[in-house]
Formats: structure tokens, C-alpha cells, sequence
């Protein structure tokens, strides 16, 4: 299908900067792509589906905002961490389960409508946030589905929680299990936080960048769900403070000793890839060999990171196909 073949990966998403960028040109990136970008732009009832009741919980680490419809055992899904990021991401794909699983989609503290603390939360407070979220709200051992570096989240949870966690199904996951881990697409602006966080207002969070990296990510202009992503997603990533998580969770800082919070995993572990990713399921093996017994590799029919939104029946098949493996 025309729409499930982009031009190029998302994680080679540009900034206009290297990896070496120096201060003067990312400021002079900043100049360019303007400074009048006005924040607190109001997000669209698109980002959940209607079925679906929105609620919020308290936690030790701020307030969760989530979204919940279903029966059976309990689904639980993580977004991951781009401009804009928020339970969107899967709402092209979880209300398919709703009949036959007890769905959960928070976002998470720092994203969408979830509290956006500053400066952000720490991945260990993450970790406790979602833990009580679990505590209050769900009784059974959880299915996670995770998307990009949330997978990280998903795993230390299973890691320090292996009661609550039954399994693991992860889209696209960007592991920093190991100390030299490769960088995510906005990595190399985190030795400048301010900076990186300016350019964020300024530039990565405007919707003409964001309508952009669609369309190198799978999208096509003439796509009936085009317009609405890149509403919900600009106006997402526009929100007040929206900018102190994003800039957190894609510095290595953020991930630092990850390793050592890990104990080995008996549960199963899916690894959910596009076509193309030989290179980023490579890594993938081997962050997970050293903690994860049971881990399996299912390649999804598309190139497109972003196929949750771009092409979401494909990826609804490959987790039907995965819950139903033993």
C-alpha cells in the first residue's frame, strides 16, 4: 500500500544540527525557524477515542490522565516519547482490543494531559507513578504494550514489579540497558538542556515540523488522518512545560544506570519491528540478552515507525498475533 512506504525513517528525523552541533549554530538553527510560537494551545478530543471514559489518578509523582473501556484481562499501553507524544499514539489500535481485554492508555507524567511537572520527574519517580497507577487501578498481572524508549519503562517495571507484569510487547524500543547505548533522534542537543528546550518551543513543536515528519514517516498529504494527527499532535506538544520531560527522556542522563535496577525476566518479551530495522532489532537482542529469558521478533509489514497511527491494522494484527502465543 502507497501510504506504508516513507521516504526515510523517523528516527532520521533532523534538526539541522549533528551530532557535533556547536552553540552557535543550533542558536542560529533557533533564529531561523522562528521564536513566536505561543504555547498552551488547546488539545483536541480526537487524542481518545469517544467509547472510551478519561479519568485521572493521583500519584506520588503527579496526576496521570487516562483512558479505559474494555473487560477481560487487563491491556496496558505506553506511548513513546517524540514532540507531541501522548496516548494518541495508540488510538488508531487499542480500541480493537476493548471487547476482549480491560484497556488502560495513560499518558504519561510530563505528556498530553498528564501532568507536566519541571523541572520533569526522574525515571524511578516514572517507575513509581505507574506503579501506583497499577496498585489503584488494576488487580490482575498486566499485559504492556510499549512503544520507543518507554519499552525502558516497561521493562524496570516488570524488573522490580514481576507480580503485576505478565508480559511485554514492544513497538520499535529504543533500550538504554547498556552503558553505551545509541542515541535517539534529538540525543545530540541534551549536553544543552536549555537550549534543547528552546529549541523545542521554538521549533520542534510547531506544527509545520510536525506536519513535516509525518509526511517522512509514512504519511501523505491526501491521508484522511493527516490534519487531525498533526492537530493533536502540535497542540499536545505545545502545552505548557511540555518541553521539561521530552528534553529529560531523550538525554542520557535520564537512563543513567539503568542496568543496575534490572534483575533477569521470566516473562515473555515481544519485540514488535518494521521491515527495515536489522540495525535497531540487532541492539535491541542485545540489550535483552543478558536480563530476558524468553524474548521473540516479530517483523510488522511496513517501514514506518510511526505505522500505530500510519497504518494501524498491520500493527493490530502483530499483537493479536503475539497475545495468542503462549
Amino acid at each position: 500500500m502507497k501510504r506504508h512506504q516513507p521516504s526515510s525513517s523517523p528516527i532520521s528525523v533532523s534538526v539541522g544540527a549533528g551530532l557535533g552541533v556547536g552553540l552557535i549554530g543550533a542558536l542560529a538553527l533557533a533564529f531561523r525557524f522562528g521564536w513566536q510560537n505561543s504555547l498552551g494551545k488547546q488539545i483536541p478530543d480526537a487524542i481518545s477515542p469517544a467509547v472510551f471514559a478519561t479519568r485521572v489518578i493521583n500519584t506520588p509523582s503527579g496526576e496521570i490522565v487516562y483512558h479505559t473501556s474494555g473487560n477481560g484481562e487487563p491491556l496496558f499501553f505506553l506511548h513513546g516519547v517524540f514532540p507531541g507524544a501522548s496516548s494518541f499514539e495508540w488510538s488508531k489500535i487499542y480500541p480493537h482490543f476493548a471487547p476482549s481485554h480491560h484497556v488502560f492508555v495513560p499518558d504519561l507524567i510530563g505528556f498530553g494531559e498528564s501532568q507536566r511537572p519541571r523541572p520533569a520527574i526522574s525515571a524511578e519517580s516514572q517507575i513509581q507513578a505507574l506503579a501506583a497507577f497499577f496498585r489503584t487501578t488494576i488487580r490482575d498481572p498486566i499485559t504492556i504494550v510499549a512503544s520507543g524508549l518507554s519499552a525502558n519503562l516497561a521493562l524496570l517495571l516488570a524488573a522490580r514489579y514481576p507480580q503485576s507484569v505478565a508480559r511485554i510487547l514492544m513497538w520499535m524500543p529504543l533500550l538504554k540497558l547498556q552503558k553505551y547505548s545509541s542515541p535517539g533522534p534529538y540525543h545530540q542537543l541534551s549536553w544543552c538542556p536549555p537550549l534543547a528546550r528552546t529549541l523545542y518551543k521554538r521549533q520542534w513543536s510547531t506544527e509545520g515540523f510536525i506536519k513535516e515528519w509525518l509526511l517522512r514517516s509514512g504519511f501523505f498529504l491526501d491521508d484522511p488522518f493527516f490534519e487531525e494527527v498533526a492537530s493533536v499532535l502540535s497542540s499536545t506538544a505545545q502545552q505548557y512545560g511540555a518541553e521539561h520531560a521530552f528534553v529529560a527522556q531523550n538525554s542520557s542522563t535520564f537512563w543513567k544506570h539503568l542496568s543496575k535496577k534490572f534483575s533477569p525476566l521470566n516473562i515473555p518479551i515481544s519485540l514488535l519491528v518494521t521491515e527495515d530495522s536489522e540495525r535497531a532489532t540487532t541492539e535491541a537482542m542485545i540489550h535483552l540478552r543478558p536480563y530476558a529469558s524468553r524474548f521473540s521478533i516479530h517483523k510488522v509489514e511496513t517501514i514506518s515507525s510511526l505505522a500505530p497511527l500510519v497504518c494501524p491494522e498491520l500493527l493490530i494484527r502483530s499483537i493479536e498475533h503475539e497475545l495468542n502465543v503462549p
